[in-house]
């Protein structure tokens, strides 16, 4: 036993220095280590299935051994780990017999994803070898080679911490028990192991502000927050809005079998043909409707289905489905785009605002939030991590006032990019060369008083309000997805496609959005085009206030934008929620965080009225009224707003109709 654990710390020390030694530079970008190591310990329960067998043979009343040594991360699901060993075979029976058995061993491990929606308990295989020192009274100490395959489960406690429970079949190549000559022996194991997170540094805090004002707020159940009760957590929730009961995918969005784009509780035609166009009722467009909507994009359209049949390219011809598109892409463009030229521009320098950057899966509600921008461009870099960016400028003027305006909507980790013919850096404010006035007198400032400086409540609160404002904008963007591949594509495969946006998510799917319309009928068309190409499945996906929505929501929006034209009256809905002090308590600002779009104005000299967003239909509001009282907000009321002025609701029904 003490060889065992001076073999154990050893271990340990070796790979200690070498992750020491290893450290980041506190400069450098952060990203997740590939072969993150981990410490290991195990006990469990060894049973011999050699020659000879023990009268008991329970799996509990095997022999107790132990393990340890060191687990490493080879990616997402895969592991490596290098154990010590420790146990001993014996066997209840006419000859007694009875071994000590240590040795090492590299087992590799594969885990599968979580068993149900929002469990923390994975299954988990393995695959190893081992070298055994087996001692027993009768014979001199010999080595054995084992192979064991185990099954079991896993569950992720902490970020740090895992616990294993393995059932082990370790099959020997050698004789353990010599009591036939040459004859291979065999043992089973039952395991109980703990991984721990030894290395990886906890994040630094900024101390910024005093976070007293948030003991009483619970973020880890903020951050397990289901809104619509779906069982699909709000932060992978594709959908976080889907009406109570209605059967949703992995993804939390409601269920739509024939891929029309209107769920199935709304469709009322089921099983509408591949590729149809449908109104907001999902039922298929009859062909005088269609042509009286599109009569534009009808021969367009209809030519890029004739190109899609009778193209002989097929998939079945390619090994790679990267080959097979970029034969599809290359017919495509020399079809439809033949004599441009995609790649030999040499463009200006341009300014573009970064609004954010991953190196892996990204979360449901940051994706929709950045697809809500119909500007938006995703930018892959040679270290895997993918910059997402709106907007091109010329000047550093206009990219500044981009950035301010998104600020004011929410996005507070923006900056400005160059973007030199392709070629990215950080864009650096030039400084001012000094004036200096030799007859300036200088004068010394006096002490700062108490009352100059800021009071750390109003700090927070005024952050914690700025992070709850949403993406304020009524605009509805269609946009294509096209597929979601285990791997990302070529960029050959897109020659000629505008707007390539590309998402990892959590599963480790490469998504791809192309396109970005603020009419329906624009995305109609490019839906078709990308069919041709061959991606058979594109489909039309719709956001609005960095969410996003159903197209049949989509289409009946686009057409009560078309009747508030028509009208044009100044009529505001607003949801009112609290009048409260300035300084709110962690309770209200818990409940507002479930609101999204949060604004106060001064009622008095001490008052503050708190509002959960402006719309422009009282359908809307009432909505975010429902929100707001399932949030805690019982008093919560919706009124109207002419021009600023406040109306009944009642003449706010009459100004629409």
């Amino acid at each position: 036993m003490n060889q065992f654990l001076k073999k154990a710390f050893v271990l340990f020390v070796i790979f200690s220095s070498f992750s020491v030694c290893a450290q980041d530079d506190i400069f450098a970008a952060k990203k997740e280590k590939p072969f993150n190591p981990k410490f290991t310990l195990g006990t469990g329960f060894y049973t011999l299935t050699g020659d000879i067998q023990n009268f008991n043979t329970g799996i509990l009343k095997g022999s107790s051994g132990y393990n340890a040594g060191m687990k490493f991360e080879l990616s997402h699901n895969l592991d490596l780990s290098f154990l010590v060993i420790k146990t001993a075979f014996s066997a209840e029976n006419s000859e007694n017999f009875k071994s000590d058995v240590d040795g090492f061993g590299l087992n590799l491990g594969y885990t599968t994803n979580q068993l149900f929606k929002q469990s923390k308990i994975s299954p988990t295989f393995s695959l190893g070898i081992q070298k055994l020192g087996v001692n027993t009274d009768a014979h001199d100490r010999s080595s054995v080679i084992a192979i064991p395959l185990g099954f079991g489960l896993r569950m992720n406690i902490t970020n740090r911490f895992e616990f294993d429970i393995t059932m082990n079949f370790g099959i020997g190549l050698g004789d353990i028990d010599m009591s036939q000559n040459n004859q291979a022996d065999s043992y089973k194991s039952l395991q109980f192991t703990i991984h721990y997170d030894l290395f990886t540094p906890n994040p630094k805090n900024d101390n910024y502000f005093d976070d007293n004002h948030y003991a009483d707020v619970n973020f880890s159940k903020l951050e397990n927050e289901d809104e619509d009760g779906d069982l699909v957590l709000d932060i992978d929730d594709y959908c976080t809005k889907t009406p109570i009961g209605v059967k949703v995918d992995k993804n939390g969005c409601p269920l739509d079998e024939d891929k029309d784009g209107v769920a199935n509780y709304l469709d009322q035609q089921k099983d509408t043909p591949k590729g149809s166009i449908v109104d907001e009722n999902g039922v298929r467009l009859t062909a005088d409707k269609y042509h009286s909507m599109y009569s534009d994009y009808e021969a367009a359209s209809r030519e890029y289905a004739n190109f899609y049949n009778e193209n002989e390219i097929k998939r079945e011809n390619y090994k790679t489905t990267d080959e097979y598109l970029i034969a599809k892409a290359n017919a495509f463009n020399k079809a439809y785009n033949k004599g441009k030229d995609f790649d030999n521009t040499v463009a200006e320098v341009q300014y573009k605002v970064k609004i954010g950057a991953f190196s892996d899966g990204v979360p449901a509600n940051v994706i929709n939030k950045y697809l809500s921008l119909d500007d938006l461009e995703s930018i892959s870099q040679n270290n895997g991590m993918v910059i997402y960016a709106v907007g091109t400028y010329n000047t550093s003027d206009d990219a500044l006032n981009r950035e301010y305006e998104l600020e004011a909507k929410g996005f507070n980790e923006t900056s400005i990019l160059v973007d030199n013919n392709g070629v990215l850096s950080d864009y650096a404010i030039p400084a001012p060369e000094p004036v200096i006035d030799e007859e300036e007198k200088v004068e010394f400032p006096e002490e700062v008083t108490a009352t100059e400086v800021r009071d750390n409540d109003n700090i927070v609160e005024e952050e914690v309000l700025e992070q709850f404002s949403g993406i304020l904008t009524d605009e509805t963007t269609y946009r294509i997805q096209i597929g979601a591949f285990n791997k990302a594509l070529s960029d050959a495969v897109f020659v000629g496609v505008k707007n390539i946006i590309s998402f990892t998510g959590k599963d480790g799917l490469v998504r791809y959005m192309v396109g970005s319309f603020i009419e329906y009928k624009d995305a109609i068309d490019y839906q078709m085009q990308m069919k041709a190409r061959g991606f058979e499945d594109a489909f039309i996906v719709t956001y609005k206030n960095g969410e996003r929505i159903s197209l049949n929501v989509a289409i009946q929006t686009e057409k009560i934008a078309l009747e508030l034209k028509a009208v044009k009256p100044n009529v505001e809905f607003m949801v009112q929620v609290l009048v409260a002090k300035e300084s709110l308590s962690a309770e209200d600002l818990a409940k507002m965080s479930k609101l999204g779009n949060i604004t106060k104005e001064a009622e008095g000299q001490e008052m503050y009225c708190y509002f959960a967003g402006t719309y422009q239909t009282l359908e809307d509001a009432n909505i975010q009224l429902e929100k707001a009282k399932l949030a805690g907000f019982t008093d919560a009321f919706v009124f109207a707003n002419l021009d600023g002025e406040r109306i009944t609701i009642e003449q706010a029904k009459e100004l629409l109709k």
